[in-house]
């Protein structure tokens, strides 16, 4: 018997919501021990009843009946993801949002004390003195965006190469970063915008014994490697990673004194003096205790001027988002299907390793052992993390045709497409199954097949109306050097999952990752475990360590590569079980960007 299948659009302003279709196929079937596995990474995510509606150019969340739905983070979370989707390409997130190196100055002077001008940094003023202070790029260079949006040719070549970005090359493994604070200022990651142009050269202009070569021909030789994981790993270690920040999560950071790792540190003073701290009492040195009660946290506002926080707590609406941008070469020579009309686009520069990939370059001058992959790039994946609940949500998005996208884990979406999986009759659409192959062994065996692409999934009609109304993918992609909310490219990205919690309610872990950002170790990544490691250590010689935790576990995959972390955090990992207890590490809100923090320069 056929069940009704499209999903229904009301009209209540522009109301969408997608009925849960079923498939309508008929099969007698055996699963086999991956299938089974995969039931569990499959379930259904949103409420039946998870509608949107677009009201005065916004998406608001109401149930199928108009009822407002109260909290459809955790109601709705892969709807809730396509509204994060819509509404971080309409604020232009790829240029307008602040990065690491604007969030994080390599060399950051103290906040200004009221009436004082000079080394010294005022939130709001957009003057990052000569990268000393923070500041906003969709304010600071509003006339030059808003300019390169309406360029062609030569002329936006020119205006984005002005404001070019610079992605940093992915850690790979365990980060020692303690650092003493008293230090000259200490830099772990490499600047991903301000990266000095006179410094790091050109990839076609690297001297190599006297001489400006052009070393890109064996750039693309040789960053491929024969055995290589995967393509999304292969992607992962050559790619422009941009990791941005919205204006709220920006400043945030920069009215409380959070951008240097002082600011971050004395944080942890508070905390740890707070819970167990040396005293003399009756001539006798004890340690004394506020315990149980915590410190109220008091964060910069219009009647908070002088904030004192006990917790680093972001608002509700602070974004961040970690995107991938493939070099239009590199994709060409990965053999990516597409072209530069498929893919959002933009011109960016990638950091290359010339001494990982055996490339000859003369030391004197190029001491760092780098050139700049400059040209057009392709999104080819991205997450999203809000704050929208106190855990935040966390979702990733990735380009249909990158080979390996639903990999290890599945893809699962409950409202913007549905899997065209040869599906059994009756169950719902939400979910794309890994591919599979035999090990042609003497008693086989079914294993993941890597990379070997997947079905495009069929667009729900809820969805499309939902980019309809917000003018999402309704034109053409045209420029390779600035993106558009209106390029047609956009809709031909996925929603990978999204995550909300550590563990089901059954008490499985849950898992996220992405082929590219989680590259070689996708099949155990949760990123809210991941990120609920990041974290500071502050030892008593003023030593500061914003990996006391690290991103990877000490585990690997079949394959070698480090893991992360998934499932419930440990308690240990963050107090010392003691009378009282002691602070090890304080949680700094699921923000590994602080790895980029440095001390004052004085």
């Amino acid at each position: 018997m056929k069940r009704l299948l499209a999903a229904c659009l009301l009209m209540a302003g522009t109301f969408f919501y997608w009925s849960g279709a079923v498939a309508e196929s008929n099969d007698t079937r055996t699963v086999d021990a991956i299938q089974s596995a995969m039931y569990y990474n499959a379930n259904i995510r949103d409420a039946e009843e998870c509608a949107m509606e677009v009201r005065n150019g916004q998406l608001v969340a109401l149930s199928k009946d108009g009822k407002l739905i109260s909290n459809p983070a955790m109601t709705c979370p892969d709807m809730f993801s396509w509204k994060l989707f819509v509404e971080v390409v309409k604020d232009r997130f790829w240029s307008n949002w602040a990065d690491e190196s604007q969030n994080w100055p390599a060399k950051p002077y103290p906040l200004c004390e009221k009436g004082e001008n000079g080394d010294c940094c005022t939130p709001g003023s957009n003057n990052d003195k000569d990268g000393h202070c923070p500041y906003y790029p969709g304010d600071a260079h509003k006339d030059r965006l808003t300019a390169l949006t309406n360029a062609i040719g030569t002329e936006a070549e020119k205006l984005a190469e002005e404001i070019l970005r610079v992605g940093r090359i992915p850690f790979v493994d365990h980060m020692n970063t303690r650092q003493s604070l008293k230090k000259d200022g200490w830099k772990f990651f490499k600047s991903s915008s301000g990266d000095s142009q006179n410094s790091t050269p050109s990839c076609d202009a690297v001297v190599v014994n006297g001489i400006s070569t052009n070393v890109i021909p064996q750039i693309l030789k040789n960053f491929n490697p024969p055995g290589s994981e995967s393509i999304g790993r292969v992607i992962r270690q050559t790619n422009a990673e941009i990791t941005v920040r919205n204006k709220t999560f920006h400043e945030y950071l920069y009215n409380n004194d959070l951008y240097n790792a002082n600011g971050v540190a004395d944080i942890y003073r508070r905390n740890a003096d707070n819970l167990a701290r040396n005293c003399e009492i009756d001539g006798n040195q004890q340690v004394c205790s506020n315990a149980p009660y915590h410190l109220p946290n008091k964060s910069y506002s219009g009647s908070n001027k002088t904030p004192s926080l006990a917790t680093v707590d972001l608002p509700f609406d602070a974004i961040m988002i970690k995107s991938n941008w493939l070099h239009q070469d590199l994709a060409d020579a990965l053999k990516l299907k597409g072209n530069q009309q498929d893919y959002v686009s933009k011109h960016l520069a990638t950091q290359i390793s010339l001494d990982a990939l055996s490339i000859p370059y003369d030391k004197k001058d190029n001491p760092g052992g780098q050139c700049n992959l400059k040209g057009t790039h392709y999104l080819v994946a991205f997450h999203v993390s809000s704050k929208d609940v106190p855990n935040w949500v966390w979702t990733t998005f990735e380009h249909k045709d990158l080979p390996g996208r639903c990999d290890y884990t599945g893809c699962n979406d409950a409202f913007g497409y549905q899997s065209q999986d040869d599906l059994p009759a009756g169950v719902a659409k939400n979910y794309v199954a890994p591919n599979e192959r035999s090990d042609h062994l003497n008693s086989p065996s079914q294993v993941f097949g890597i990379d070997r692409g997947y079905p495009e999934e069929q667009r729900t009609s809820a969805l499309a109306n939902v980019f309809k109304g917000m003018n999402i993918g309704t034109g053409n992609s045209t420029s390779p050097y600035e993106p558009d909310p209106e390029d047609k490219a956009w809709l031909n990205y996925r929603l990978k999952g999204s995550q909300v919690e550590f563990v089901t309610a059954t008490g499985r872990p849950t898992f996220l990752g992405n082929s590219v950002t989680e590259g070689g170790f996708m099949d155990g990544s949760s990123c809210i475990t991941c990120h609920a490691r990041a974290g500071v250590y502050v030892s008593e010689n003023d030593e500061i360590d914003f990996a006391r935790l690290s991103v990877f576990m000490r585990s690997i995959t079949d394959y070698g590569y480090a893991r992360s972390a998934n499932g419930i955090p440990n308690p240990s990992w963050y107090n010392v079980s003691d009378n009282p207890p002691r602070l090890e590490v304080l949680q700094t809100d699921f923000i590994w960007g602080f790895l980029n923090a440095q001390p004052l320069d004085d």
